[in-house]
């Protein structure tokens, strides 16, 4: 896989990500919901650890 392809598949799980937290924010705040579901959380955490699987192949570590 070409390193684009990789930022591009680095890109598409980072906006996976985003559009969850924008969807759990839109559905829950305006219902009083201050907080996430334990099935919002592991969709989240799930959705980070690929997106660190995505920046471990283009070399990008983190630093703390």
């Amino acid at each position: 896989m070409s390193t684009l392809d990789l930022v591009w598949q680095a890109h598409r799980t980072a906006a996976d990500l985003s559009n969850s937290l924008a969807v759990f924010y839109e559905e829950g705040y305006p219902a009083g919901r201050t907080n996430l579901t334990e099935s919002q959380r592991q969709t989240l955490a799930a959705q980070l650890g690929t997106l660190q699987q995505d920046f471990a192949k283009l070399g990008v570590v983190p630093t703390s």
